[in-house]
């Protein structure tokens, strides 16, 4: 036998002595050795990467090699330091999670000989054989062990017939989205949830067996990360907390501390190197209860001196915290970093130098436990075993390919109990509403408006407009049965919003949060965000809205030309936004002689241009409804849309570095927002039925009647709608790339010739 065993021999001896009891002296009192990872922050051209260029709260592909999976056994400074990934090169790792009998580690992991993707691996901590279990051309991150011998993780692959989305900034980095493979078969046995439009990251687990994870939220002006949890199988996915009630930006990097109760990272949704304060996330509806209430989520900084905005500079002892793991003792495993550590620190060459600390929230006092200054020290925790949770029942048979067998073959259901019930407290604004409750405001809805999101798949368009929101289409507006229920079969895995809608067919409230469901799942809530401490059931068949046959409330097989979208210009089949204003508004807003408005102006300036000096200056038509082409700046750059967009869209577009000179007209079109557009005050709006002209939202004379012009109601509809989906320039049928997937036919035999304005 060798004198000098091998560093797994060795690793096997310090954890059979750390499970023997042994004591040390150790900075972890109980704690006999941990496993972490190191990732590289320093190129091999000496320049130093902090943030991949993304400068987001999520930490995307930030390849930089020089990394690893280490055990360190006593957890000291000092202590032996064991490399489980010795025998991979120029590795990089992103996530690592601990397996419940505390005997192997699952990793994500990215090293030169691969194919230049991450994928997802295991290795046995007494000297097994490292196992790669995903093998795909797209990257799996952020590994966890899940009961049942499962593994869920983060990936980027596309699934969907309309290839990958990518997320609001430019749509320049590819969706993410929650997937679990078999810990034994890997990627034999993958399943892939149901895709928002923005990315989940971090997944954790729950002592119930569900999976929690945080979820990029971009709806309108909704742009946060909150926390959510779904079952194993993808299901009943729904908001953890974050929603209501917290004075910052994004959480990240969240594991359960106890039944109901989180530690996780808070901090802005950019620019801090994914690092913030520690937060304590308290989502019981009371103290004690298994019962989560996300609406009334309790907050608690756990590191106060942190700020948890970008802007603050940090000072040194303060800095910036990553990856707290709690342990049972209260206290945290935690990464650190000293100073100011935000993205300002990537032009200066100084990055933070992250190390793994044992930091005790009553005391606000640090232990260093380990820190190499030449690597980011990460993902620390115990090695120790852990309870392992319950195998939820897996309800559905969900397909392994969804691209190849069309969405399962299964529609999902979505409906309400009853739609008038709320926990809001909320008032409605404008048109016959205003002012109501909107407890009492609900009861007026006759239907709900069913709103698919989309982004990318459509073509390389950065924007949709002089908008925030995304792509939107109606899959359908459901009639609202007399006990205030509705439901409706949805194809699964896509990305829908809701508006309860009332008899002029104006969103009443438009819901903030996109939904989802997987083949053959029921998500029928309560109502419009209904009590999280109450029960809302109703036997199958109890109510209307389950008793009205499939085949009359199944929109699940809709194809995508079938769906109401509403382009502005350029659209070669179908209506435009435009057409409404050439028949019937540009006789009087041409910027002609009948025009009240004709040439009127306001004059906007953007500051000086980092590249040029220069400020850039833009004349925009106070109201001119023509598609002549008009120049203006949205988004870092110069954009040319219609007269009529920009006339109507800007004035709620505006950034807020931009100086205005003239009269700033009123917020024409606010998105997402009909009925507090001044566009629709001003043209008014009346039912599409029989009690069409006899019924007015507001008590004015509607326009443009009030000049002997007369708007139909569905042309008033197309405004209405236009204004609710949020204002958005482009469409499905006005993107020349897009229009292949109407129908499944080509651009030439749908009927679309390209035509994308100007």
């Amino acid at each position: 036998m060798s004198k000098n065993p091998s560093p797994l021999l060795l690793l096997a001896c310090l954890i059979a002595a750390c499970q023997s009891g042994g004591k040390q002296d150790e900075v972890l009192p109980g704690v006999d050795s941990i496993v972490f990872a190191k990732r590289a922050y320093i190129e091999a051209s000496g320049e130093q990467n902090v943030s991949g260029g993304s400068g987001r709260v999520v930490d995307y592909l930030r390849y930089t090699p020089g990394g690893g999976v280490f055990v360190l056994a006593p957890p000291t400074p000092d202590g032996k330091l064991t490399e489980i990934t010795s025998a991979f090169k120029e590795v990089d790792i992103s996530g690592l999670d601990l397996a419940f009998d505390a005997k192997s580690v699952v990793f994500s992991m990215r090293h030169k000989a691969d194919d230049g993707h991450y994928h997802i691996y295991t290795a046995s901590l007494a000297g097994g054989k490292i196992k790669q279990l995903t093998f795909g051309m797209y990257d799996d991150v952020r590994p966890i062990f899940v009961p049942g011998d499962r593994i869920a993780f983060v990936t980027n692959q596309s699934y969907t017939q309309l290839g990958t989305r990518a997320d609001e900034y430019n749509h320049g980095r590819e969706v993410t989205q929650i997937g679990t493979i078999s810990s034994v078969a890997g990627d034999a046995d993958r399943r892939v949830c149901a895709q928002s439009l923005s990315h989940a990251a971090d997944p954790f687990l729950l002592s119930n067996g569900a999976i929690g994870y945080s979820r990029w939220e971009h709806l309108g002006p909704v742009n946060d990360l909150k926390l959510f949890r779904m079952n194993p199988d993808c299901t009943d996915m729904l908001a953890l907390a974050g929603q209501h009630g917290k004075d910052f930006n994004s959480i990240v990097q969240v594991r359960e501390a106890e039944p109901g109760v989180f530690v996780g990272i808070a901090t802005a949704r950019e620019g801090t190197i994914q690092a913030g304060a520690v937060m304590r996330i308290d989502a019981r509806a009371r103290s004690g209860s298994a019962t989560l209430d996300e609406e009334h989520a309790a907050f608690k900084s756990l590191t106060p001196r942190v700020p948890t905005d970008r802007e603050q500079l940090v000072p040194s002892g303060v800095g910036r915290y990553r990856t707290p793991f709690t342990l049972t003792d209260g206290r945290l495993l935690v990464s650190w970093a000293d100073g100011d550590v935000s993205d300002r620190v990537e032009i200066a060459q100084s990055a933070p130098k992250f190390g793994i600390y044992l930091y005790d929230p009553k005391t606000e006092q640090r232990v260093r436990v380990y820190d190499d200054p030449k690597t980011w020290d990460m993902y620390a925790m115990p090695i120790a075993p852990r309870n392992e949770p319950p195998v939820r029942i897996t309800r559905l048979d969900v397909p392994k390919d969804a691209a190849t067998d069309n969405f399962g073959g299964k529609s999902a259901l979505i409906g309400s109990i009853d739609v008038s019930s709320t926990s809001l407290d909320e008032k409605v604004s404008g048109g016959s509403l205003d002012g109501m409750a909107l407890s009492d405001a609900l009861t007026q809805a006759e239907k709900v408006r069913i709103i698919e999101g989309f982004s990318s798949e459509v073509g390389s368009v950065p924007e949709f407009g002089l908008t925030m929101h995304e792509g939107a289409a109606i899959l359908a507006e459901v009639a609202v049965q007399k006990d205030k229920s509705w439901e409706a079969a949805v194809i699964p895995y896509l990305p829908y919003h809701l508006q309860a809608i009332d008899r002029f067919g104006m969103s009443i409230r438009s819901e903030g949060l996109w939904i989802q469901a997987m083949p053959g799942e029921n998500r029928t809530c309560g109502g419009c965000h209904e009590s999280r401490s109450q029960t809302a059931s109703a036997t199958q068949g109890a109510t209307l809205a389950q008793q009205v046959p499939l085949a009359k409330k199944d929109y699940s097989h809709l194809a995508i030309a079938d769906r109401t979208e509403l382009p502005w210009y350029g659209a070669a089949s179908g209506g435009n936004v435009q057409d409404v204003f050439d028949a019937k508004c540009v006789s009087c807003h041409d910027g002609g002689s009948k025009d009240p408005f004709a040439g009127k102006t306001y004059t906007v300036t953007i500051p000086p241009m980092q590249d040029t000096g220069k400020a850039l200056t833009y004349k925009i038509p106070y109201l001119l409804l023509t598609s002549a082409p008009v120049e203006t700046y949205y988004e870092k750059e110069t954009v040319t849309y219609p007269a009529s967009y920009v006339s109507l869209l800007y004035p709620t577009a505006m950034m807020g570095d931009s100086k205005v000179e003239g009269e700033l007209p009123p917020d024409w079109v606010i998105p997402g927002s009909a009925r507090q557009s001044r566009l629709i005050s001003k043209i008014n709006a009346t039912p599409s039925d029989s009690r069409a002209g006899k019924e007015w939202a507001w008590q004015t004379k509607p326009h443009p009647e009030d000049v002997g012009v007369t708007l139909t109601p569905e042309e008033r509809l197309t405004l209405i709608r236009m204004a609710d989906l949020g204002g958005q320039y482009y469409s499905r049928r006005n993107i020349d790339s897009s229009a292949m997937w109407l129908s499944g036919a080509s651009a030439q035999s749908a009927g679309l010739a390209p035509k994308v304005y100007p």
